[in-house]
């Protein structure tokens, strides 16, 4: 199938998609949802193409926030003792929250128990490993803040 901007197809989110849906949030043709009733979306929340959502540990987005295509968000990790297979073991959740008007960028990487400031930018193909303050523009992997946003006014 291709998916040209003729054929897309903006889907709104359903209240039952979600603990908590805002109005007029949406997703892009086709996305992995998992645990759903563990996530909040708030008001105008998008995500485009191909994104990995699996709200496990629990995950907050805020108002406004846009995620690019391929974004995964991972809110829990295998436990890695060594006394047992990691398949046996079960997971170590860490709740993720996007605080609102974010731009989450293309192949962006969420790891569990972040929290994204309000405002932020982050760059294509970065890896969130760790909490980004209020207005960052942060890149690379791990992600780095680069700039304040509200400096580069």
């Amino acid at each position: 199938m291709m998916i040209t901007e003729r054929s897309k197809s903006v889907i709104p989110f359903r209240p039952a998609d979600a603990a908590s849906v805002g109005e007029g949030s949406f997703y892009l043709d086709m996305i992995v949802w998992l645990n759903g009733d563990r996530v909040t979306i708030g008001d105008r929340v998008g995500f485009n193409y191909g994104c990995y959502v699996n709200g496990y540990g629990g995950l907050t987005i805020g108002d406004r926030s846009i995620f690019g295509p391929y974004t995964m968000i991972h809110t829990a990790n295998h436990e890695m003792d060594l006394g047992s297979p990691i398949q046996d073991q079960g997971w170590a959740s860490g709740h993720v929250t996007v605080g609102p008007d974010c731009w989450i960028g293309m192949g962006v990487s969420i790891l569990p128990g972040v929290t994204i400031g309000e405002g932020c930018v982050i760059g294509a193909g970065s890896v969130v490993a760790k909490d980004l303050p209020d207005f960052s523009i942060a890149v690379g992997n791990p992600a780095k803040v680069i700039r304040d946003r509200k400096a580069a006014s």
